[in-house]
């Protein structure tokens, strides 16, 4: 899951010229990797469930997968959907058109034979998302805004995710590479200095409408993109939607309020976040993740460079990926091709001499030539 939860500590009576330990807290090894269950029940497409364990904290590893295990849709009187595991860990559903009137649950058979089960879930429809909107901020970001409405009698409760994509360019632009297998330099097949880079979001991004006559949110403030990099070139933001249940909607409550409130005295001590997924042989087992039964609605927005005003600040043309690269050294032929060789740098530029010949290159790290390090270099079928 990407949440992850900070400590939070209080320093008072601190003298003048003090100076500040650091605290390594002694964090016992945990008795057992829960499992962790991420995803949701999709009844209108392809449903992904990412599987999980547990691990401490005083290790620098990632989550290790559950593989391996047997992953289903059940129906509470209709037929089993079987997911498909791929890669290690993340199993996936063909395209699904569940009955709206069933009940759905998640069940889980691990690779050791043990058993769990989500709790039967409705199937809870998300609205069209009515527009996407942005505004200049005073330091001249952009706040993007999101307007949505359903029925006053369907789900009040609403969860947002998004994708920002923006294009960059590398440091040095290179028109040369270098062919291992004939040791030579030749010009540039595909182009490394334009990318994409797509990211998703990390906060949890909630509101309901249970107070309102209507069911409606406008202009809910969806995210606030600063002058930096992400404006220079152009800047896109897709959008999911997702209606829930309340039971739903208040686990990510309890968990927005674990992981992003823990910065001062004042804010709530962390407390166990319960989901709906249990352990079918011992009920004291904890398992994280909540699986809801939802479908998703998308809205994509593109802002391009040319709408916003002149003159940009400075920030938007600084990328901090690239701040510490220095300019091109040169070596001649045979030294270069050494490096190039090894991998420890990459061209940028021949010389030549009269007759046309290369006689050495400009060359800096890969770090600062290949963008593709930080993205793709393929442009997405949406950008103009």
């Amino acid at each position: 899951m990407r949440r992850l939860f900070r400590y939070s500590g209080l320093l008072s009576g601190l003298a003048l010229g003090g100076c500040v330990d650091r605290y390594t807290p002694d964090v016992p090894p945990a008795a057992q990797a829960d499992l962790v269950v991420d995803g949701y029940i999709n009844p209108l497409g392809t449903t992904v469930i990412k599987l999980a364990r547990t691990f401490s904290v005083n290790t620098k590893n990632v989550g290790p997968a559950e593989a391996k295990a047997q992953v289903a849709i059940q129906g509470d009187t209709g037929p089993r959907y079987t997911l498909v595991e791929n890669p290690a860990g993340t199993y996936t559903s063909g395209a699904l058109a569940l009955d709206p009137n069933q009940q759905y649950q998640l069940r889980i058979t691990t690779a050791q034979g043990r058993d769990y089960a989500s709790d039967n879930q409705p199937v809870v429809p998300a609205p069209a998302i009515d527009s996407l909107t942005w505004q200049l901020t005073p330091d001249q970001g952009v706040q993007i805004y999101l307007t949505t409405h359903a029925a006053s009698t369907a789900a009040r409760y609403y969860r947002w995710e998004y994708d920002e994509t923006y294009q960059f360019t590398s440091a040095f632009e290179s028109n040369i590479e270098y062919v291992p297998s004939t040791n030579r330099l030749r010009a540039r097949q595909a182009s490394v200095f334009r990318c994409w880079r797509t990211q998703p979001s990390t906060a949890i991004l909630q509101r309901n409408s249970t107070q309102l006559s209507q069911n409606i949110i406008a202009n809910y403030p969806l995210q606030l993109v600063p002058p930096d990099v992400r404006l220079r070139y152009g800047y896109s933001i897709l959008a999911r939607q997702y209606a829930q249940t309340q039971a739903e909607y208040d686990y990510w409550e309890r968990l927005r309020k674990n992981t992003e409130n823990l910065g001062t005295v004042n804010d709530p001590l962390p407390g166990k976040v319960t989901g709906n997924v249990h352990a079918l042989a011992d009920a004291t087992e904890p398992v994280l993740g909540y699986v809801g039964v939802h479908s998703v609605a998308n809205k994509r927005l593109f802002i391009s460079a040319a709408s916003l005003p002149t003159p940009r600040p400075s920030s938007v043309f600084i990328d901090p990926a690239y701040a510490t690269c220095l300019q091109p050294d040169y070596l001649g032929l045979a030294l270069a091709l050494q490096q190039f060789k090894l991998g420890t740098f990459t061209p940028i530029r021949p010389s030549l001499n009269l007759s046309g010949d290369t006689i050495g290159a400009t060359y800096s790290s890969i770090n600062c030539v290949d963008c593709r390090l930080r993205g793709t270099n393929i442009k997405p079928s949406y950008w103009p």
